[in-house]
């Protein structure tokens, strides 16, 4: 975290305020610190600040009380920091079982400001793997076993889990033009492959930005260099406007990774660019996901 910390030196009392409130004022067990921050890969635009706070109770209702006090001082002390925390209290029961609803026992996300009750474990499998693995605590116990372990290949899964997603946004920026890009959003999408890509290869997960310069060495050419040139772009925390024919190289990103994923299981599918269909600047992917779908429905 040395780089992140020299870069925004205000970024270690913001998260010493929170800690001592929130260490003090609810029935904390432990604070973890985890996210783009303890891989060294934090960008004030395109980073959140990512905590986990583990409760020894389910919430009460003066609880939401302090979460709300909470949220104001962290406003007070750094209004840009507080707008990108990602927050989440979980009881410590929530652990006990992350596959199901939990009727009688709530836990809230607070992102963006915004506070949202949950009742089930939130978490993706590579959230997992990082708090497990790399996570940093800042309070009380150290409970990071406690975290689910991800599935043998949980990358894989993961990415197959993802997939969906995946198809809904080929319908948007950055695969598709648009009046009102969404510039964050497509950041995530494009360095997801490289990341993608790095982590199904050696079963671990590194930062967005050497994740893009592990992906140029691995893949020289022009997918690399795009890769690079979006990564630096994050880097100087500007906006990806200027990168000319993003949205076309961007598509031949999507295809060039998943048909590179599929190589990673020894399934070879240099034919997906070929599925792709552009018509008045418009792409249609829909032979590209049912190929996808379908070879997927075969490993299973």
């Amino acid at each position: 975290m040395k780089v992140t910390y020299e870069r925004y030196p205000e970024l270690p009392k913001f998260l010493k305020t929170f800690v001592e409130y929130a260490g003090t004022t609810l029935q904390t067990r432990s604070i973890l610190l985890t996210g783009d921050i303890v891989l060294d890969d934090f960008s004030k635009r395109y980073s959140s600040i990512d905590i986990v706070i583990i409760l020894e109770k389910n919430l009460w209702d003066k609880d939401y009380d302090t979460i709300d006090e909470l949220v104001n001082r962290l406003v007070i002390v750094n209004k840009e920091f507080a707008h990108i925390c990602r927050v989440f209290f979980l009881p410590y029961a929530m652990l006990s079982d992350t596959r199901v609803a939990h009727h009688d026992i709530e836990g809230i996300i607070v992102n963006n400001l915004q506070q949202e009750i949950i009742n089930k474990y939130p978490l993706e499998l590579s959230e997992d793997f990082l708090i497990r693995e790399k996570s940093l605590v800042l309070y009380g116990e150290d409970l990071k076993q406690v975290f689910p372990i991800p599935p043998v290949e949980g990358f894989w899964h993961e990415f197959l889990e993802k997939f969906s997603q995946l198809e809904k946004a080929a319908k948007n920026f950055p695969f598709q033009l648009t009046t009102s890009p969404n510039y964050e959003l497509a950041m995530d999408w494009i360095l997801w492959f490289s990341n993608l890509l790095y982590s199904l290869k050696n079963n671990d997960l590194i930062g967005k930005m050497k994740s893009a310069y592990w992906f140029t060495n691995e893949y020289p050419g022009k997918m690399g260099d795009f890769v690079v040139e979006v990564a630096n772009c994050r880097k100087r925390n500007i906006s990806l406007a200027n990168i000319m024919e993003l949205v076309p190289r961007s598509r031949e990103l999507m295809m060039f990774a998943l048909e590179r994923a599929f190589r990673i299981k020894g399934i070879q599918m240099t034919y997906l660019k070929d599925l792709m269909k552009v018509e008045n600047d418009i792409a249609n992917f829909s032979r590209v996901f049912m190929e996808v779908r379908n070879i997927i429905e075969n490993l299973r």
